[in-house]
């Protein structure tokens, strides 16, 4: 049996301990005794429950990484629901590693909060986890006080208090969620059919303790659960992100989500992205050409492009590093070519990736300084402006990237947004307007360019969805 479990050399003496209070539970007082009997015949089922339980880490709670569900509920969730709505109405979510049940219930609590018509849909949600011990407490629902630290309080609208600082979860949020035992280090093939075709899986602080060639193998298992376009949330240090094969990488201010990629987009996409229900109007990758009628990034001001045999080398390989996602290496490369806006630009790009929003402001600002009619960098600036919290500098820097580019439709999106969000509804409401216009122009299952992997009616219905909202305030 393989549970896929690496101890390093450090962690021996922890293994060690382990290992002997199992041995003394089975009735052996030396443990080489017990390993060997452990090793002599395939392991039984009583063996395999009493390992994964001691060597597995089941530490959990409710909306445990506030950042990855905020990502899942204003971002991939409502993009999912959007295009589901015309059809089919079906979702499929995978909590790999679930243990005692706390993130599968946490993902149905989020569910019922953003669908208006749950009886109309048809939603798989599986919690697996090789521990039984732990499925078993998670079908039952009912938890302790510990399991609830740092939750926000109207999480409790969804349990039911048994006394004795015990809490039950409520009954049709239970019955949301199917458990199962999978060892995902096992074979593939155990799953069947119940693990494929996900549009999203969470297997997050599960692969901490494997082996290398075991996390490749288990990526690749995810992988091919996964649909196309499929989200996978995993820890931000579990996972090789340079050495991923059919995924891209994306970084949400803190979370980590990989992307069953799309062949013809291999770049990592930028995490410069509007605030909450913007649907990953992101800023143009640096590999992807300008949309029609926006001027490009120039050599100096009034200067044309330089061909491309003629710039110098650290363009090409900045924008490679970018690729690949090595964001410093990718801003240091460009700020070699200082005089050249498009340089400037993709270090601005690659510092907020980083999270570095003061260092991005001022690469953008001299990006700007050098070509002062580019509407993309005009509207990378507002989402670097709006993290920052200079709402104001954002709608000034939309408004100059909408007076270059009259029919530049992220850009209404997100300038709509920001009144939404200020309360200003008739100007959202304008912005809005002037986005549902230039969407007519695409057919609904077109993907939008620097959208993210957004389709025009995706988009489209997030936006009629948000002038509802309006109508009500």
């Amino acid at each position: 049996m393989n549970m896929g479990l690496h101890f390093p050399e450090r962690r021996f003496p922890e293994l060690a301990q382990k290992m002997a209070a199992l041995g003394r539970e089975s009735g052996f007082v030396d443990l080489d005794h017990y390993l060997y009997q452990l090793m002599a015949a395939p392991l039984s089922s009583e063996q395999l429950k009493a390992l994964s339980g001691a060597l597995t880490i089941g530490e959990t709670y409710f909306l445990r990484d506030p950042k990855s569900y905020r990502v899942l509920e204003e971002r991939v969730l409502p993009a999912l629901i959007a295009a589901r709505r015309r059809g089919g109405k079906t979702l499929k979510i995978w909590s790999a590693g679930c243990s005692t049940g706390e993130e599968p219930y946490s993902i149905a609590i989020i569910l019922t909060r953003l669908l208006r018509d749950p009886g109309e849909w048809k939603i798989t949600l599986l919690g697996t986890d090789i521990n039984e011990e732990a499925l078993e407490r998670a079908r039952r629902g009912v938890y302790g006080k510990w399991s609830f630290r740092n939750a926000p309080e109207w999480l409790m609208e969804y349990f039911t208090p048994l006394g004795d600082g015990q809490f039950e979860i409520i009954p049709r949020i239970r019955q949301m969620v199917q458990f199962g035992q999978l060892n995902l280090a096992g074979d593939a093939a155990g799953a069947g059919s119940l693990t494929s075709g996900m549009d999203v899986i969470f297997c997050r602080n599960v692969m901490l303790y494997f082996h290398a060639d075991q996390i490749e193998k288990t990526v690749a298992r995810l992988h091919g659960a996964l649909k196309q376009g499929g989200w996978l949330f995993v820890g931000p240090t579990e996972v090789d992100h340079q050495k991923l094969s059919g995924f891209s990488c994306h970084h949400f201010d803190g979370a980590v989500l990989l992307r069953k990629g799309e062949p013809r987009r291999k770049s990592v996409r930028p995490a410069v992205l509007p605030g909450p229900g913007e649907a990953f109007a992101a800023a143009p990758s640096p590999a992807a050409p300008p949309a029609t009628g926006v001027p490009q990034a120039r050599y100096t001001a009034g200067a044309p492009v330089p061909p491309a045999d003629q710039l110098p080398a650290s363009v090409e390989q900045a924008r490679a590093a970018y690729r690949a996602g090595e964001y410093l290496e990718a801003a240091r490369l460009s700020l070699s070519a200082p005089h050249l806006a498009e340089c400037l630009t993709l270090a601005a790009r690659c510092y907020a990736n980083l999270g570095r929003y003061q260092e991005a402001r001022e690469q953008c600002e001299k990006a700007l300084q050098l070509e002062r009619l580019d509407a993309h960098s005009h509207y990378l600036f507002s989402m670097i402006l709006e993290q920052l919290g200079d709402a104001e500098g954002a709608e000034a820097s939309l408004k100059r990237a909408l007076y270059l580019d009259h029919d530049y439709l992220l850009a209404y999106f997100a300038l709509g947004n920001l009144c939404r969000k200020r309360g200003e509804i008739r100007e959202a409401e304008q912005s809005f307007a002037n986005a549902l216009r230039l969407l007519q122009r695409y057919d609904p299952a077109e993907v939008l360019p620097e959208a993210e992997g957004i389709t025009a009616g995706m988009l489209s219905q997030l936006i009629k969805g948000m002038n509802a909202g309006l109508s009500h305030r």
